[in-house]
């Protein structure tokens, strides 16, 4: 009997490229830039946060974070950031926030 699944979510079932080009905005980057940044930094095995010590040296994501939801600007994933073509397979279950 299965008790568990998990799913690698980032860039498998979740298109992250609106939610990273959100950041490449706040930050005041390219978002070509801040993309390759990431695959580099990943790439090299690092965690995804080290991107944003190359643009911004000392950068605290949780205070930025909060800096982007007081100006209105929050990060958000929804079913609109699910790729299409990967949700289905898993029996139409509904998307729900924790």
């Amino acid at each position: 009997m299965i008790s568990s699944v998990f799913f690698d979510a980032g860039e498998t079932i979740v298109d992250e490229s609106r939610e990273y080009g959100t950041w490449a905005d706040w930050l005041g980057v390219p978002r070509h830039t801040f993309s390759a940044v990431v695959g580099a930094v990943i790439a090299r095995g690092l965690d995804y946060r080290e991107t944003f010590q190359v643009f911004r040296p000392g950068f605290d994501l949780a205070q930025e974070r909060q800096r982007r939801a007081d100006a209105g600007k929050p990060e958000h994933f929804s079913e609109e950031n699910l790729y299409p073509d990967a949700w289905p397979p898993y029996g139409g279950w509904a998307c729900r926030s924790a």
